[in-house]
């Protein structure tokens, strides 16, 4: 247990993690930990910014993400909310609704931003918004009331920058704070009207997400999500099929495992957020987590059965009964979620010098 708190140590203080004790232990399993410790120590104790052994994403692979599905869905989201509050901006902007307010392009501009997927749930983050918003406003108009101007005005903005990076903790915090940094740029730069028209043109923002957001669009609803279950399962299956053909080259299995394993981690995030959206988006998400659960157990005997293969230089029998139950589990968990899920197939038969 000292080799894990001084590694911790190391990386919590940027300092050498230094001579870890020596392994002592003798099972396969603790003794692969063992080594691996070491490495991760080597590796921290060098510093000199080399790769770990993983995969680059080749461009082919990154255009093939942008026209999937995952790609498709997240356009045609946008593509809805730009088209829908631009159009609203520009009925508001020929009627002069707020006089000669001319930044029409706050209100699509502000609908795209709320569709990125990376801050959490549709709902809950148009709902943080809106509320950071009015508490923005009400803190710019209680702080405007008493501070000189324009040097008052000048202090907000840079007391404001300075807080950004504390407020990132939370979306409601952030998007006050940035409210109050913008009146603040806004009414310093002599536009005091377009003040409440962007108030009120990001909490119309927020309502045109929130509708158009969750109407149906051409195509299955979620996927998005079986593309990421999808490419998790084809990793665990390279990463299984190089375990079950015994190869010796072990910088290419711990490349696969890490591969397997990152897929898996951005599966099991994206079955989160989905699950946390309001019930027309989150029922897509359901049975995700039992497929994941499963993928997480083979990639995991998958492990097993690679330590024992660089312990023993074979495959346990055990561990291969295991990978076939697994394999079975998967085929029935991807017809109920009409998924094609990539699995093993006859590979588990492999003939393997069982050790």
């Amino acid at each position: 247990c000292e080799a894990p708190r001084r590694l911790a140590a190391a990386v919590r203080d940027g300092a050498p993690a230094g001579p870890l004790p020596a392994p002592t232990r003798s099972a396969p399993g603790l003794r692969a930990l063992d080594d691996a410790l070491l490495h991760a120590a080597e590796a921290f104790d060098r510093a000199d910014g080399r790769r770990l052994h993983g995969r680059r994403r080749t461009r082919t692979a990154a255009v093939r993400t942008v026209l999937g599905a995952r790609g498709r869905e997240y356009g045609m989201r946008v593509a809805l909310c730009f088209g829908a509050s631009a159009a609203v901006a520009q009925v508001l902007h020929q009627a002069r609704w707020n006089g000669q307010h001319e930044h029409w392009y706050w209100l699509p501009a502000t609908a795209v931003f709320l569709v990125k997927p990376d801050l959490g749930p549709l709902a809950s983050r148009v709902l943080s918004r809106a509320a950071g918003t009015v508490l923005g406003a009400l803190l710019f108009a209680g702080l405007a009331a008493v501070l000189p101007r324009p040097e008052g005005l000048v202090l907000l903005v840079t007391v404001c920058g300075a807080l950004i990076p504390l407020a990132t903790r939370h979306f409601a915090a952030q998007t006050a704070v940035v409210t109050v940094l913008v009146l603040a740029l806004v009414m310093a730069g002599g536009e005091p009207q377009a003040s409440l028209a962007r108030i009120g043109e990001t909490l119309l923002a927020c309502a045109i997400v929130l509708v158009v957001g969750h109407l149906p669009t051409p195509g299955r609803r979620g996927d998005a999500l079986r593309a990421r279950l999808a490419e998790a399962s084809g990793a665990a299956r390279e990463y299984l099929a190089h375990v079950l053909g015994e190869s010796a080259d072990r910088e290419a299995r711990w490349a696969l495992r890490r591969e397997a394993y990152r897929t898996l981690a951005e599966a099991r995030t994206a079955i989160a957020l989905a699950s946390a959206e309001l019930p027309p988006l989150a029922r897509h998400a359901d049975g995700a987590d039992e497929i994941a659960a499963a993928l997480e157990r083979l990639v995991d005997t998958t492990t097993a059965c690679a330590v024992h293969l660089d312990d023993t230089g074979g495959l346990d029998p055990h561990h291969l009964r295991r990978l076939t139950a697994l394999r079975d589990e998967l085929a029935r968990h991807g017809a109920r979620l009409r998924l094609d899920l990539p699995t093993a197939g006859g590979d588990v038969r492999v003939g393997a010098r069982h050790g």
